[in-house]
């Protein structure tokens, strides 16, 4: 259903939201790298259940901390493909040559 408006872009708000884009990943970083000390678990005792138990929570915060640093890369990404792409956008939406 074509309503006549075509596809609207606004760059300066592409341009706002990108740099908001960007400060979430910026603040997941921090985030991350403060709580680092406390995300990481020493064994309560010697024992094996214990020793296990640290070990497991250990590796459960080394997965979620890879994921956070790839949610951060493609927020990045998302972020930077945007900006880099929505004034293309809206020239092409007007008809102008990109």
């Amino acid at each position: 259903m074509d309503n006549g408006e075509g596809l609207l872009i606004r760059p300066g708000e592409v341009r706002d939201t990108t740099g908001q884009l960007a400060q979430l990943a910026d603040r997941i970083r921090t985030v991350m790298d403060n709580e680092a000390l406390n995300l990481t678990v020493e064994a309560s005792a010697r024992d094996e259940v214990s020793q296990r138990v640290a070990k497991t929570l250990n590796e459960v915060n080394a997965l979620f901390t890879r994921a956070s640093d790839q949610g951060q890369q493609q927020l990045r990404e998302i972020s930077g493909t945007l900006r880099t792409h929505a004034g293309n956008v809206a020239a092409a939406d007007q008809g102008v040559a990109v």
